[in-house]
């Protein structure tokens, strides 16, 4: 049940964006997995980046679960592969996207 209520919240966000106005009136609009592939590897890629640290070696598989899309995800850092995991709600704009890096340095 809370899985459900939390997809109808993040479903809702696109729509509370478009009546607030601001910022997320720019955002592109996600409606397929492979369109969250390239947001996930940039957005991983620009976390290590902002740090000074070079990644290298994007691998991803994606697929989605109803309206939810998914990307899992891998880079190389510091010769260690590192998991990189993404999800939105099909149709949301990207700054809806949720991603999670599994490395405790970020």
């Amino acid at each position: 049940m809370k899985l459900v209520a939390a997809l109808l919240l993040i479903a809702a966000l696109p729509a509370f964006a478009n009546s607030a106005g601001g910022a997320g009136d720019h955002d592109k609009i996600i409606n397929q997995t492979s369109e969250l592939v390239s947001w996930c590897q940039s957005e991983a890629a620009s976390r290590y980046v902002a740090k000074n640290i070079t990644p290298y070696q994007w691998t991803a598989s994606y697929h989605d679960d109803g309206n939810v899309l998914y990307v899992d995800g891998r880079l190389r850092v510091h010769d260690d592969d590192v998991a990189v995991h993404c999800r939105i709600a099909r149709g949301a704009r990207e700054s809806d996207a949720v991603i999670e890096i599994d490395d405790a340095s970020l």
